[in-house]
Parts: structure tokens; sequence; C-alpha cells
């Protein structure tokens, strides 16, 4: 039989027990009932009279008692009599019953057709289609539902959440857009396509994502997302109360049973204030700004060193906020600066620390603002840690040259600011920078005699000047440091060219004392601390006489270059440089080949022959990047005007032969 057969008859017997339970059990009963009172009246009464003829009772209770039985027969009857009434009234109600099978069986029929497959087919939506199918397979088949529905905004919507789980965040915005379009009022679209728009901003909700959740939140202001993104919002401003209040409401619409409601619980608890106690111990930070960074900076912008929790919301737990000028190089993190007695430093577990400048000094990051974050890490266990905010180069990446308008107004500046030291200090490098090397030295000593107690600035100067000459400290380069020295003793910076400046004069001996004088001053665990104890490692080993050249590892580039940027050059009696230096870190040659143009047979052969330092052998590279540049000067600085191109990272284990092109 088929499933229609099945049901008409399961529906046919439940109506039938249904009305036997309704009927037939209440038919009759009434007679059955007095029958039974009046039993019981006259077993009573026989009871009655025995208790008199036994003497156990007198008259008088014998006459009240008989009145009792008679008077509690005659209600019971009454009752029965009346219930009787009723039960053949609701015999006589067929229509009830007729109304119970009809819709028992047009409801029962109708839940059938509702939960037919035929019907189910019909009614599975594109959300469910996908459910069970990788991102890369939803996309697909999303794009194949919207090349036949482009008007489906449900399903623009989940593309966009698609692509923004494959982090493919600009395709993203694009459904997102799309389904806004379709669809202005739906708040889930508002939610996450706000959300993404915050991603590409670095989680920043100013402007249009923050109206997003301001327009979704009007619309339900019950949309759990829009309420927690609002507190968001407000947290990263610092307006705790709002973000309070705002995941209170969001706590409460949430049920019991929602997977979220903890977390939801923790953020919360993490916004109130109870009066946790506090703690003593704190997080040393060490922070390594680059020279030029400095330079690039105002003294009066703020340095803000913070940490957060790893995960999750990322409200700083504790911040120290200075101006750089009173940076000394080192901050300390504890419970005496934690945002909110109620999340302690001292409480988290993982963390990440942020080192930020920034001209305002606002919580939230600003455009211009430049940032450093550490790897997540235990805070338990950890004492001292450092932030090196030195920038790491990308390959193919060339170095921004100052423009002529940027110069021009650095002129004007110095000018009308003439007592600037700053601004002069930035006009030498911009000038050093496009090879004008006589105004760019100028420049830099007319800096240091505004002021010439800068310790900064003397070093600054010894650099350049230094690198002016193939990167040697004698003469007046190393004057600078040792005035810099004198106004601070432990200057690491000063410390490191010193003992640079000494083993360029081989006194080793000398250069080992002073760097291991620098070692202990150094921030623990930084990138510059590990390469001097490297330096200092292969230092002492030469000098014992256990470090070698292996003659067996060398590297050959060959130079594919362009006719006529060969021709062009040849005539002007350009340089060709080509060397190696680490893939990360510092861009110091490691070895370098350099000869004129007029010269180059198409290719050179780089070994330890070739080695800048005795201390720093090819040999020993790790990780290399190749770079060929076409100078007209043969300086180490770059110039206006050079061609260089660069190898992708590499290592001389894997290869020894690299091809470079200059187009």
């Amino acid at each position: 039989m088929s499933m229609q057969v099945w049901f008409v008859l399961m529906i046919g017997m439940s109506a039938s027990w249904l009305i036997w339970f309704l009927y037939r059990p209440l038919q009759g009963n009434d007679f059955n009932l007095q029958k039974s009172n009046i039993a019981l009246g006259k077993q009573r009464q026989k009871e009655l009279e025995q208790d008199l003829e036994g003497g156990l009772i007198d008259a008088q209770s014998f006459s009240q008692a008989r009145d009792e039985i008679t008077q509690t027969l005659a209600v019971e009857l009454n009752q029965t009599t009346d219930n009787s009434f009723a039960n053949n009234q609701s015999q006589n109600n067929y229509g009830s019953f007729a109304f119970v099978l009809i819709f028992l069986s047009v409801f029962s029929f109708g839940i059938y057709d509702a939960l037919s497959p035929d019907k189910s087919q019909k009614l599975e939506s594109v959300e469910q289609k996908v459910a069970s199918l990788s991102l890369d397979e939803s996309i697909i088949k999303l794009q194949e539902h919207l090349d036949k529905e482009p008007s489906d905004a449900k399903a623009w919507q989940m593309l966009g959440l698609t692509y923004f789980e494959l982090d493919n965040l600009n395709e993203s915005l694009k459904a997102y857009e799309k389904s806004h379009q379709l669809d202005e009022n739906n708040v889930r679209t508002l939610v996450e396509y706000a959300t993404t728009l915050a991603r590409l901003k670095n989680g920043i909700f100013d402007g249009k994502p923050e109206k997003m959740v301001e327009r979704a939140l009007s619309i339900n202001p019950n949309s759990i997302d829009a309420i927690y993104l609002t507190g968001l919002i407000a947290a990263n401003q610092q307006d705790f109360a709002t973000a309070e209040r705002q995941w209170k409401q969001a706590l409460m619409l949430l049920s019991l049973t929602d997977p979220n409601r903890q977390a939801m619980q923790e953020m919360l608890e993490q916004v109130q204030s109870m009066g946790a106690p506090q703690s003593q111990n704190g997080l040393m930070v060490d922070v390594t700004i680059p020279e030029q960074l400095m330079r690039e900076r105002s003294k009066d912008d703020y340095l803000m060193v913070y940490a957060k929790a790893a995960t999750g919301m990322p409200m700083p737990i504790s911040i120290v906020k200075i101006r750089l000028k009173d940076f000394t190089g080192r901050v300390i993190l504890s419970d005496d600066n934690s945002v909110m007695p109620s999340r302690l430093l001292s409480q988290a577990k993982k963390i990440i620390v942020v080192a930020r400048i920034s001209q305002t000094g606002n919580a939230m990051k600003q455009s211009g603002d430049v940032d450093f974050a550490s790897d997540p890490f235990e805070l338990k266990g950890t004492s001292r840690i450092l932030l090196d905010m030195t920038p790491e180069p990308e390959v193919g990446e060339e170095p921004l040259l100052p423009t002529k308008e940027s110069i021009q107004s650095l002129e004007q500046k110095v000018k009308d600011s003439p007592k600037d030291a700053e601004s002069w200090a930035l006009l030498g490098y911009s000038y050093i920078s496009i090879g004008k090397n006589k105004a760019g030295v100028a420049a830099y000593n007319q800096a240091r005699e505004l002021e010439p107690t800068n310790v900064s600035l003397l070093i600054e100067s010894a650099s350049i000047l230094a690198q002016l000459q193939n990167d040697q400290f004698r003469g007046e380069p190393i004057k600078l440091v040792n005035q810099a020295l004198q106004l601070d003793e432990n200057n690491v910076e000063a410390l490191w060219r010193l003992g640079l400046y000494q083993y360029q004069q081989n006194t080793i001996d000398l250069a080992i004392a002073t760097w291991e004088h620098t070692l202990p001053l150094m921030p623990s665990q930084s990138k510059a601390k590990i390469a001097l104890m490297k330096t200092l490692v292969m230092v002492k080993e030469k000098h014992s006489g256990k470090t070698q050249k292996d003659e067996t590892v060398k590297l050959t580039v060959n130079i594919d270059i362009d006719p006529s940027i060969m021709q062009n050059r040849l005539q002007s009696n350009d340089f060709i440089m080509i060397y190696v230096r680490a893939a990360s870190g510092m861009p110091i040659p490691i070895a370098i080949e350099k000869m004129r143009l007029k010269d180059f047979s198409g290719k050179v052969t780089l070994s330890d022959n070739n080695s800048v330092m005795p201390s720093r052998l090819l040999s020993q590279a790790d990780k290399i990047i190749a770079v060929a540049r076409i100078t007209k000067t043969g300086q180490a600085i770059k110039q206006a005007g050079d061609i260089e191109v660069r190898s992708q990272p590499f290592s001389l284990k894997e290869t020894a032969k690299v091809n470079l092109n200059i187009k």
C-alpha cells in the first residue's frame, strides 16, 4: 500500500479511539452510581439499628444519625441526577465529535503535505545546498546559483561571508555590497559588511563601518551582533561604561545554552570594575626604534606601549604613553598601569605587546601611526621582552627617496625656523640621499651647532659621514662617536660604533673589550644583541686563529643588462656593484665586488675573499639576497638615478648560482 493509504488508516484509527474515549466510558455510569449510593445508605441504617439494639447509642443519637444518613443520601442522589443530565447532553452533542474528527483529518493532511519529500525539496534553500561543502566548493556553488538568480540577496550575503572566511576581503566586500543593494535593511548583512570593512582598516570601525552598525541597531534594537559591535567600538574608544552597558544587554538576549554566552560573560567581566587587588610584578619592554624612523618622527610624538590579550577583544590590558623625547629605551608594564582595576596584567595568560608611535596619542590607531606587535607569548615566566621596530625589507622594495617638493619644503622650513636642529638634520639626510653630499654634511654640521649635546644627532652624523667614506669610522666619524660617549658613556649605539672603529684599526683586543662591555647594556634577546654576540664569537675565533676562510663556497652572479641601459651608462663611465646581504636584518653587505661597467664581463664570483669583514664571511651566511646596482658615484648609499635589482632570498646550501636582469 502507498504512504497515503497508510496515513488515512492511521487517521481513522486515531479518530475512532478518541471518540470511544470521550463518549463510551461515560455511558450508563449514572445508573450504577445511584444504585451504589442507595445500597450504601441502607447498609449504614442497618448498622445504626444494630448499635441501638446493642446499647451502644441512645434513642436521641439514633434519631440524629438516621436523619444525617437520609440527608446525605438525598444530596448524593441529587448530584448523580445532575451529572446524568450533563452526560445526556454530551451524548447528544455529536457536532463536537464531528468537529474533532474533521479538524484532526485536515491538520494531519496539512502536516503530511508540508513534510512530504517533494515539498521539502522544493523549499531547499541555497544555504542547505552549501552547508556540507568546503569553502572553495561553496563559492562555486553560490556563483552558479547567482548566475541564475542574480537578485538573491541572501546568496550574495553568503558569498561575502565565504570570501571573508577565505580572507579574500576585496571579493567579500563586492558580494556584501551587492547584497546590501538588494536588501538595505538586512541586519545580518549590515553587521558582516561593517566587520569586513573594519578588517581592512586593522580593526578600526571609524566612518562607514560604525554607521552601518548604528543602522543595523536602529533596524533591530535586539540584534545581538549589532549590540556586541557597538560595545566593541566603545571599548576601542575606551568608553568602557558604554561597552559594559551594551554587553550586558547582549548577555540578557543570549539563551542560557548559547555557546557564545561564556565568551560574552568574560568580556563583560573585563570591563566591570570589581576592585581586584594590585600586583607589584611587571613586564619590562625594551623598544628598539631605528634611526631613520626617529628622523621621520617629531620628538613630540607619542610612544604607546601596551599589552593586550592574544585572542578576543583588542582592548589594552596595561599601557604606558610617553613623548618620544622622554623615551629612554625601556618601559615597564604592570598592574599599576592596567586600564581597568578588574582586568589586571598579572591575571592575563597569553598576551601580545604592541609599540606604537603616534602623533595624536589617541587610543585608536590613526593614519600615519607606526606600530609593531610581538608574537603571542605566555606572560607566566616572562619578565622581559624586546620590540624591534626596524621594518623587515621586502623583496624588490625600492627605498623611498626624498622628492623635490619635500626637499623644497624642508629648505623653506629651516629658512623660517633656522634654529630647528631636527629639520636641519632631516634636510642633511635628504641632500645626501640624492647625492648632494657636500650640502648634506653642511646641514648636519648646522644641526650639531644648534644642539651640540644631542647624543642621537652625534651618532647619526657619525654614521652618515662613515657611509660617505665606505663605512670607515676614521677621522670625523669617530670624533663624533667619542663626543656622544662623553655625554652618555653607556650609549649602546655609540659603543657599537666605537668597537667597529677599533676593529677596522686592527686593535682586535680593544674591539672585543668594547663589545663585551656593550652586551649587558643591550635588551635581552634583541636582534642587535644576538648579532653582536655572533660577531664576538667570530672575531674571537679569528683572533685565536680558529676562523678560516672556506675557499670552496662560491656564488656566481650572472647579470643580463638591457642593451639600451648598457649603452647609456657606458657613456657616463658608471660603476656596477654586485653584493650579497642577509635576507633580513641590517642591509650591510656581506661580500661585494665593484668595478667600472666597461670592465664588466656579465658575471662575477663572490667568495669569502670578497667579505667586507673577516668576522662576517660569505661561507657562514644563512639566508641571503643578491643585489646588483649600476651607479654613477660608486658610493655605498644608493643615490638618485641608480638602478638596482634584487634576487629572491636563497641559501648557498641550495644554490651556487643566481641570475639577475637589469631592464
